[in-house]
């Protein structure tokens, strides 16, 4: 047996025709939806609430409820069978279901509050009273010497080498040398220029004819005249049915142009050429001649260098003179200072701690 498909509206241009049985339909499903779904209470609102509501954001219980599309960060989808209670000032407190399209009142709370629609509860507390000192005793630990410092401050080691004094110098003590030299150079011949300029190559005249450079005017186009038209009806009355929205739409017949007969043909015209002339011969080639070098004397070679000799001192010339002692000081050493300092903590133990309460009461809401 094929789908069912049902029809609640028709509508033709601007006008909506409603069929009478489809608020009757909405009715019915929102009470099966209310009837079927499991009832879950999720608070008490802060927004108001009255039957027939479908529009939202609604705050309840500390939270945004939407009533449909994809919550935001946030917020929560209401589903069927959500319930909460909504007190319009001077009033008593009021219970509405979600149907899962509208909300829907079912009637007062009474003497029942929030905690009496929840399947279980919780509550946070924080002991009061204080905790007795307690010790904390080591066993096993261990020290050992470490350097604190210097009871000393070190002396380096140095060395003093006597002082000398001649009695007197002799005759050829210093030598003065002899200054670096260097010998004559060998010299040659450079080129320095051009003596003339000489004579560039040539190129005589050439031959020319006549050549296509391009067109002297731009063909024209084939071309079709403009056709005639007429209007014609393409097509009646349509409708379209929305299946979803059980809807069925009628629209008007619509028309366009159409082709009665074809503008005049005109063939155009080819465009003409232009020419120019360009060369057929080369003239005759000239090379023409080199210009001639002239040319000076340079340095070939350098003359020998003579490196001379250094001044000297002939130590063999000092007669007799002293020398004063040398002298060493070996310095000293530093000493060191030390102190103790612990190497294993050992095992720590904290004595056990009385704990010193007071009497509370746990509120549950």
């Amino acid at each position: 047996m094929p789908d069912k498909k049902y029809l609640s509206k028709i509508v033709k241009g601007s006008d909506t025709l409603w069929l009478k049985d489809a608020e009757a339909r909405q009715e019915i499903a929102d009470i099966k939806s209310s009837i079927t779904g499991a009832m879950h209470f999720i608070g008490v609102s802060s927004t108001a609430i009255a039957d027939g509501d479908a529009t939202g954001p609604w705050t309840i219980g500390g939270k945004t409820y939407i009533a449909s599309g994809t919550p935001a960060e946030g917020q929560v989808l209401l589903t069927a069978g959500d319930v909460a209670v909504y007190a319009p000032a001077g009033k008593t407190e009021m219970e509405f279901v979600w149907s899962g399209t509208k909300w829907q009142e079912y009637g007062s709370t009474g003497s029942l509050k929030a905690l009496a629609f929840k399947d279980n509860a919780s509550a946070t507390y924080t002991p009061a009273g204080t905790n007795a000192a307690s010790a904390v005793t080591f066993t096993g630990q261990t020290d050992g010497d470490f350097v604190t410092g210097f009871n000393q401050s070190p002396v380096l080691p140095s060395f003093s080498e006597g002082a000398f004094t001649p009695a007197s110098l002799g005759a050829g003590f210093y030598s003065a040398g002899t200054a670096p030299s260097l010998g004559d150079a060998t010299t040659g011949t450079f080129v320095t220029g051009y003596n003339n300029d000489g004579v560039a190559p040539s190129l005589g005249n050439a031959t020319t004819g006549t050549f296509v450079t391009g067109y002297n005017n731009d063909a024209v186009a084939p071309s079709l005249g403009n056709a005639t038209t007429g209007t014609f009806a393409t097509e009646g009355e349509t409708s379209t049915y929305d299946e979803e929205e059980e809807t069925l739409t009628f629209s008007d017949a619509t028309t366009s142009s159409a082709v009665t007969a074809q503008g005049t043909f005109s063939a155009g015209s080819a465009a003409t050429l232009a020419t120019a002339s360009a060369v057929t011969a080369q003239g005759t080639f000239s090379a023409g001649s080199a210009a001639t070098l002239a040319t000076a004397s340079a340095v070939t070679a350098q003359g020998t260098f003579n490196a001379g000799t250094m001044a000297s001192i002939d130590v063999t010339k000092f007669d007799g003179g002293s020398k004063d002692a040398d002298t060493w000081d070996a310095g000293t050493a530093p000493t060191l200072s030390t102190g103790k300092a612990i190497t294993a903590v050992g095992t720590g133990e904290a004595a056990a701690q009385t704990f010193s309460g007071t009497q509370a009461t746990i509120t549950v809401s």
